[in-house]
């Protein structure tokens, strides 16, 4: 695991692809990817997102169910991820004050009780869209707790160093580049024989959200 262009000086936050929960060591990297570092990790919602939008799309739902129901979704992942992995840790509040994180002992957000909690006014930014998923989501956590670095763990390689590339490709939500804008944003496919970040590319405008 190499993530060498990121200051580990500096607490970061990740966002955790739902479609590496069944990866056979994931324990053991997200420990690497934490070690001598502040890290809290934001999970994607996974084959449950993916159920939500299926039933979206049949018209089952309403867009603001669909879009509590997606982050539920997130929050049930970060659940999983607790009680199933050694090593990490709940945020219960840590993530208010990243001076505070632990070092090598990753924090996992519950993103629903965050949004409804002390992220009410974040969560008034996210659309109840499809165009703003959990990459959007852990693009906001991150400039809301003033987390200036932001780490996509995904599933596979980029299609481009570009945010605005990535969006058209569907690898990123399309509000992500207009969100991560602002941050030191990174890719790293957890999947590869040696998982390494790579530091994305933002174009001047974005940012605005």
């Amino acid at each position: 695991m190499r993530i060498d262009d990121f200051d580990s000086s500096k607490p970061l936050v990740l966002k955790l692809g739902g479609s590496l929960l069944d990866l056979w060591n994931l324990g053991d990297l997200l420990l690497q990817f934490g070690q001598g570092r502040r890290i809290l990790i934001v999970p994607g919602g996974g084959v449950a997102a993916d159920t939500v939008r299926q039933l979206d799309v049949c018209g089952l739902l309403k867009a603001e169910q669909s879009h509590w129901m997606a982050i539920e979704a997130m929050s049930f992942n970060a659940g999983l991820l607790r009680r199933t992995l050694v090593g990490l840790s709940a945020a219960d509040g840590l993530e208010l004050t990243p001076w505070r994180w632990p070092e090598g002992v990753p924090l996992v957000l519950d993103p629903a009780g965050w949004l409804l909690g002390s992220g009410c006014a974040a969560a008034a930014q996210i659309p109840a869209s499809w165009d703003a998923t959990s990459d959007s989501i852990a693009a906001i956590v991150a400039a809301a707790i003033g987390v200036e670095s932001l780490i996509l763990g995904k599933s596979c390689e980029p299609c481009s160093m570009s945010m605005a590339d990535l969006a058209a490709g569907g690898q990123v939500d399309a509000c992500f580049p207009g969100f991560a804008g602002r941050l030191r944003a990174g890719w790293c496919n957890f999947r590869a024989p040696v998982p390494k970040v790579v530091c994305l590319q933002v174009e001047t405008g974005q940012g605005d959200q």
